[in-house]
């Protein structure tokens, strides 16, 4: 069938900038060659940020684990720790399709010792599903930098009686309020009002607290259909358990080149990537920033850990804290736009 442009705009390209020693770092070492004999405001804290960490990190991935947040969190964990000196320790904080594990991460001491992993929809989408936000994700939090980027899979029980996308769509359209649809997170559930609003298809939501649950749920016939990331969905669609209907990226994914794009089939302007990045507590020092911003950059830019996402349909997307900034921002009015649009509602 032939569809309205998607009224979401595409994300703005990445862009990776260099990351310039920060200035309390020059002042730093300008001590201590001797050019600056008297003590420098400032430097006390570059000498605490040239031997952090001193204890382990924590890192709240703000849902359960086995799906695309924890995976990714547990890919560059080892790399990490290697590069940083000290353990890091995951801690899975699932809720609410992840607000729970990010306002945590809000609340937590802004030492750099805890981090938390910024999810596309619990950090830049569920804050305006709710008349009260728990956290504001530009207020309250510091960007350390993107991690990956990745595309949304429409995905199938196999007992549904629709090989194509279109076949879905007249399927459901045949039989309003017979089927349901399952979300692990704000982004999968927001994306699939806004394409089923488009499509004039009208089923019932069932959220759960990952996308591990939601697939769970799909494999049981529990939903009929979801939207996933790659890690949920890839294993099952190519072991023959779920039916792929469609990809979000603009192009194909290179594990699955047989299953065309949402814009492949008529809907034109349907793109979404879904995100994930490294934040820290609000008034986290700027040393200890772009120490973190500089070991994660290095551990996504090269290496078994890159070639790892790459394998999973995970794009590496190192970034320096100041255009992870841009970009969430740009993202947060995105979504709000999206969620206004759509009236869509918080189920949790």
């Amino acid at each position: 069938m032939k569809s309205q442009p998607h009224p979401l705009p595409s994300p703005c390209p990445f862009s990776v900038q260099p990351r310039p020693a920060s200035p309390a770092r020059r002042l730093a070492l300008l001590a201590a060659a001797g050019v600056l004999a008297l003590p420098v405001p400032g430097a006390g804290l570059a000498v605490a940020a040239d031997a952090f960490p001193q204890k382990p990190v924590r890192i709240i991935v703000p849902f359960p684990p086995g799906g695309g947040t924890d995976f990714v969190t547990r890919v560059i964990q080892q790399p990490l720790s290697d590069l940083l000196g000290q353990p890091v320790l995951i801690d899975n904080r699932g809720g609410a399709q992840g607000v729970v594990g990010t306002q945590i991460g809000a609340r937590s001491a802004n030492d750099g010792y805890t981090l938390v992993i910024a999810e596309i929809g619990a950090t830049a989408i569920a804050p305006a599903m709710s008349p009260k936000p728990p956290f504001d994700p530009i207020r309250d939090f510091v960007p350390i930098g993107m991690l990956v980027e990745q595309p949304y899979l429409m995905s199938i029980h196999p007992s549904v009686p629709a090989k194509t996308l279109a076949d879905f769509v007249k399927l459901v359209q045949a039989n309003p309020g017979k089927y349901n649809f399952g979300s692990g997170n704000a982004t999968a559930h927001v994306a699939q009002e806004v394409f089923y609003s488009t499509a004039k298809l009208k089923m019932t939501h069932i959220p759960y607290r990952g996308s591990g649950p939601s697939m769970a749920a799909l494999l049981a016939n529990e939903v009929q259909v979801i939207f996933s990331g790659p890690t949920a969905a890839i294993p099952q669609i190519k072991a023959g358990k779920v039916r792929p209907l469609g990809v979000t990226s603009p192009k194909r994914s290179g594990e699955l080149p047989d299953v065309p794009t949402m814009g492949e089939q008529g809907y034109k302007g349907f793109e979404i990537r879904g995100w994930y990045g490294l934040m820290a507590p609000a008034g986290t020092p700027r040393p200890v920033v772009m120490r973190l911003n500089e070991a994660v950059n290095k551990v996504l830019s090269g290496g078994p850990a890159a070639q790892t996402l790459k394998d999973r349909g995970f794009d590496p997307a190192p970034m320096s804290p100041e255009d992870f900034g841009k970009y969430l921002r740009a993202e947060v009015a995105r979504w709000a736009k999206a969620v206004k649009q759509y009236e869509v509602k918080s189920t949790d």
